[in-house]
């Protein structure tokens, strides 16, 4: 009882210690101003959560048991369940997917060292590349200013970004930015590149990885509609210029930003916009930003920051490109079987694509093939050598869905310029087997009109005839899609004077389209001016420059009507100094003028491919003329032995690939020996029977690979039109079963092409001690075999692989000219008939 009563007396005591110390401070406080609320007394706003977390709870148990409710009522079938079940888990996948991954970033902002030994494989670029530098200063100093970076962020987006967004479109009048939050985690530096080579000495040039992983929250409002986007990831190299160097201060004159490729980007949607978070509509969405951060951020797009007064900023934005990249887009082999087969295995219906930057390029979808072949040309303007990169993607098309990706795989730029040409088969990564097969060659710009010559223009342009080899290029030029021969760059800066639009309240909103055969590009509008300045440039890659036009409008967005127009012949070009001109250009009909700088350049390749058409250099058929040669001479011209040297050297300084010549002897008649070896030649003859190879020797297989590609112009046997031809190879002098190999037969072709690729084991100095027999024969049947009519042989040549240069490389593929066995010529009778008769 004693303790009893001293217990209540001392909670009594405790309560009334609680009431005078609440009569003192006023619910809690102190005397002395500090707050000391109660351990076990919840607090209002605790409650208000807590019975907010327990309404969500209940309203979504409810509108579950109404789901229910309703599928039963209205008898829907189950399949609507499992449709809703399938999408509902494939949100809950994809979602806890990306919480890890935004997760993994934020840790990494905030302790580096131990999430990188916890997740080896996602690890910054400075621990692979040795030429890469740690920045953890510079991560420092972002963090410090990220504040401030937001607060200026939301200045710009309200004062500049939303008043452009209104006055765009009468839909927009309501757009407004309702939340701006960058949030508290900053980007990332992942590493640091400084160039010191291939820089001119006014420029600094650098590298630096981003990855940003932020808690950004950004919503806009439409009248009553409200939508935004939260988690923000960019992971991209964005390179940092700064030129020209200045002798005063800031000692830089300005400093140009952009990525060098597509940064890869991803978010998540919210209030109205989640709608779009379906498959289907959400890569559709994450396509249109990420296209639209392309135009403004990825290369040829900068975004310059001007140092000093008085700085072009045009040239700072749009410098003039370094070159073009042609892509030959051949074929693909050993890809992966996407399609599900219930009958037989299943395939693909793959198609390619390739990015250059901002540049992307797609080819046709070939149906129900793990092998197809494209035969595509593609030509990609370069602003950036070092650091550039060819994105290719394989995809297996499926239409109502998203695309299945068959593999990916990247092209240095900079390799493909050293070496002028390059023909390689790329291994597919991130799949479990596939190639493609790509051809490209790199193309220079000159400013000397005599660059002309080569393409067949000049001679025409000066009143002269073509030559046999410039016909015969025009020809074979109009079955590669005719290539472009020239570069025109147009910038663009302002117009004056532009007339008033009639029946109109408002001053325009005028902006230029640029066309050039069927390429079309447009600027920016300006808004509600009669004086517009653009300041952007363009690309045009020119067919003929001789014949083509440029064709600039002076349209207004609001209206759709033109202002002024002009047309400016490309040819005019050519005769002006460095093919250049900066001046106004009055539009027809009006006295305002369209002030541009026009700059031609013609593509040159230093390293020249093969001559197959896969690889010849382009010509414009509209300049060609009629492409049928003169009468072949009775005798061809046998090369001496002086021009049976190299043509170039097979291997320069830095390692670029061009075309070679075998040094052989020459032979004097037909009915050579056998043992004699053959000697290559520039080019297909179109008079002559000759067959396409390359050599090369694989180190890692230790084996002699020859590539048979095409023959052509092979004369049929006797009382016969057409041929069955195959090739047989023996490796001299061994003729035993590894030394003999065979192609397939193609049928009925006097042309054929096969792209088989021989193997033969051999090392590489055995190699060089031996020769190739290489005869192409006709398909004989049985009864042909059994009678013993005709040898079959359609012409051999023998080839001395010691004369072959560099057989350990990669060679470009050479042509050879067939000679007739002595036994063979009696059919010169027939095959002159069958001539006539084609």
């Amino acid at each position: 009882m004693a303790d009893g009563s001293e217990s209540g007396a001392g909670s009594a005591g405790t309560q009334a210690g609680r009431e005078a110390g609440s009569a003192a401070g006023g619910d809690g406080q102190a005397p002395g101003g500090d707050t000391q609320p109660s351990p076990s007394t919840p607090s209002r706003l605790q409650v208000n959560e807590d019975l907010l977390v327990l309404i969500k709870k209940y309203a979504m148990q409810l509108g579950l048991l109404v789901v229910v409710w309703m599928v039963g009522y209205w008898a829907f079938s189950v399949s609507w369940i499992m449709l809703g079940l399938f999408v509902w888990m494939w949100r809950e996948k994809r979602q806890k997917a990306k919480e890890f991954k935004i997760k993994t970033a934020r840790k990494a902002a905030q302790n580096e060292q131990e999430t990188v030994l916890a997740r080896l494989e996602d690890l910054p670029s400075w621990v692979y590349f040795p030429d890469v530098e740690r920045a953890e200063w510079l991560n420092k100093i972002l963090a410090q200013l990220w504040p401030y970076v937001g607060r200026y962020v939301e200045d710009i987006l309200r004062t500049s970004v939303e008043p452009v967004v209104k006055d765009s479109h009468d839909m927009l009048k309501s757009f407004q930015f309702s939340t701006i939050m960058l949030g508290d985690m900053p980007p990332r530096v992942g590493g640091i590149q400084v160039y010191t080579e291939h820089v001119h000495r006014n420029e600094i040039i650098l590298d630096m990885e981003i990855m940003y992983a932020g808690d950004c929250d950004i919503q806009i409002r439409m009248k009553r509609f409200l939508a935004g986007i939260q988690d923000l990831q960019i992971h991209g190299t964005l390179r940092v210029v700064m030129k020209p160097l200045v002798k005063f201060s800031p000692l830089i004159g300005g400093i140009t930003v952009f990525f060098l490729n597509r940064p890869e980007i991803d978010f998540n949607l919210t209030n109205l916009a989640d709608v779009f978070d379906f498959p289907g509509l959400s890569s559709l969405l994450k396509g249109i930003v990420a296209d639209q951060v392309s135009n403004f951020m990825v290369l040829p797009n900068r975004y310059p920051m001007p140092l000093i007064p008085d700085l072009e900023v045009a040239k700072l934005k749009y410098p003039m490109p370094v070159g073009v990249l042609r892509i030959h887009l051949k074929e693909a082999k050993e890809l992966m079987r996407a399609d599900v087969g219930f009958m037989k295995k299943g395939k693909s219906d793959p198609y390619c694509t390739l990015q250059v930057g901002a540049q992307s390029f797609r080819s046709k979808t070939i149906e129900n093939s793990l092998e197809p072949r494209w035969n595509e040309y593609y030509e990609a303007v370069v602003d950036q050598l070092e650091g550039q990169t060819m994105q290719v993607n394989m995809f297996d098309e499926d239409p109502g869905s998203k695309d299945d990706p068959l593999g990916n795989a990247a092209v240095s730029i900079s390799e493909v310029v050293k070496m002028g040409f390059s023909d390689m088969w790329l291994p597919l990564e991130d799949a479990t087997t596939g190639q493609v097969h790509l051809r490209m060659s790199w193309l220079s710009l000159s400013s000397q009109m005599e660059a002309l010559d080569k393409y067949g223009m000049l001679g025409r342009r000066r009143g002269g005839s073509l030559s046999l080899d410039q016909m015969e290029k025009v020809k074979r030029i109009a079955d590669a899609d005719a290539l472009s021969s020239a570069l025109l760059v147009v910038r663009v800066d302002s117009a004056k004077n532009l007339p008033t639009v009639k029946k109109s309240g408002s001053d325009p909103n005028p902006y230029v389209e640029l066309s050039v055969a069927q390429k079309h590009w447009k600027t920016k509008p300006q808004y509600n001016t009669y004086e517009p300045v653009w300041e952007e440039a363009f690309n045009f890659l020119i067919q003929n420059p001789l014949h083509q036009e440029l064709l600039a409008e002076v349209k207004d967005e609001k209206t759709k009507k033109t202002l002024g127009k002009k047309v400016i012949s490309v040819k005019s070009l050519l005769t002006l100094d460095r093919m250049s001109t900066k001046r106004p250009f009055r539009l027809d009909g009006t006295s305002a003028e369209l002030h541009m700088e026009l700059i031609l350049r013609i593509l040159s390749s230093e390293a020249e491919e093969s001559d197959d058409l896969d690889e010849i250099e382009p010509v414009s058929p509209t300049a060609a003329g009629p492409s049928t040669p003169a009468a072949p001479p009775s005798e061809p011209a046998q090369p001496s032995p002086a021009s049976s040297t190299e043509d170039r050297q097979a291997n320069n300084s830095n390692g670029s690939v061009v075309r070679r010549r075998i040094n052989a002897n020459p032979a004097s008649t037909p009915t050579r020996p056998k043992s004699e070896p053959a000697h290559a030649v520039d080019g297909p003859n179109p008079y002559a029977c000759q067959i396409q190879l390359s050599l090369h020797h694989s180190a890692d297989t230790d084996k002699l690979l020859v590539t048979v590609h095409k023959a052509t112009n092979l004369m049929p046997l006797a009382n016969q039109k057409m041929c069955d031809p195959y090739v047989r190879i023996y490796l001299q002098p061994d003729k035993n079963r590894s030394g003999r190999k065979k192609t397939s037969v193609v049928k009925d072709n006097i042309n054929p092409a096969w792209d088989e690729t021989l193997e033969f084991p051999v090392t590489l100095a055995e190699a060089k001690q031996r020769s190739l027999d290489i005869v192409i024969k006709n398909k004989r049947s049985l009864f042909e075999t059994i009678r013993g009519n005709s040898s079959g042989s359609l012409g051999r040549v023998e080839v001395d692989l010691s004369k072959v240069d560099n057989l350990a490389t990669q060679n470009n593929p050479i042509w050879f000219e067939l000679k007739q066995d002595v036994g063979s010529l009696s059919r010169s009778s027939s095959v002159s008939s069958y001539r006539s008769e084609l």
